[in-house]
C-alpha cells in the first residue's frame, strides 16, 4: 500500500471518527497466529485458561514465564501487551509494528515472527535472532 493510500485511509478514519462512526482499525495478525503460545507443552495447562470464552494467563500471572496470547491486534505477554499497528510479510516472516506496554514504560517496537509451522514460531521482540524464542502453539 502506497503513502497516499495509507493517508487516505488515515484521514477517512480521521473524519468517520469525527462523525461518528465507529473506529478504524489497526492491520490484524492472521488468523494462523492466534491463540495460547509457550516454549513446550506442558507449560499450556500451566500457564493459560479460559474465562468465558478467551484465553487469558492463569492467576497469578507467572511474569517471567516465556508465552504469548495473540489475537487479531494485540500480543500479550505475562508482563506486558502491544497493540498492533501495522503487519507486513516476508515469505515466513511477519514483521510488526506495535505500541506495547508494560508496568513502567510505553514504547513503539518492531516485532518479529518467523513461522515454522502451524504450530511453531520464532518470536522475536526486536528482530533480534540472539533474542528468537521457540513457541509451540497450545492446543487449547
Amino acid at each position: 500500500m502506497g503513502r497516499g493510500s495509507r493517508l487516505a485511509i488515515a484521514a477517512a478514519c480521521v473524519g468517520g471518527a469525527l462523525a461518528g462512526a465507529p473506529a478504524c482499525f489497526a492491520d490484524a495478525l492472521e488468523s494462523g497466529l492466534l491463540g495460547a503460545w509457550t516454549t513446550n507443552l506442558p507449560d499450556c495447562k500451566r500457564l493459560f485458561v479460559r474465562r468465558n470464552g478467551p484465553l487469558v494467563f492463569r492467576q497469578p500471572v507467572d511474569k517471567f514465564a516465556q508465552a504469548a496470547i495473540i489475537q487479531p491486534q494485540t500480543i500479550y505477554m505475562p508482563a506486558s501487551s502491544c497493540h498492533v499497528r501495522q503487519v507486513s510479510r516476508a515469505k515466513d516472516v511477519i514483521k510488526i509494528s506495535a505500541d506495547c506496554q508494560d508496568s513502567i514504560s510505553y514504547t513503539s517496537q518492531s516485532l518479529q515472527i518467523k513461522v515454522r509451522s502451524n504450530s511453531e514460531i520464532v518470536y522475536s521482540p526486536t528482530g533480534d535472532p540472539t533474542l528468537d524464542t521457540t513457541f509451540i502453539k497450545c492446543p487449547l
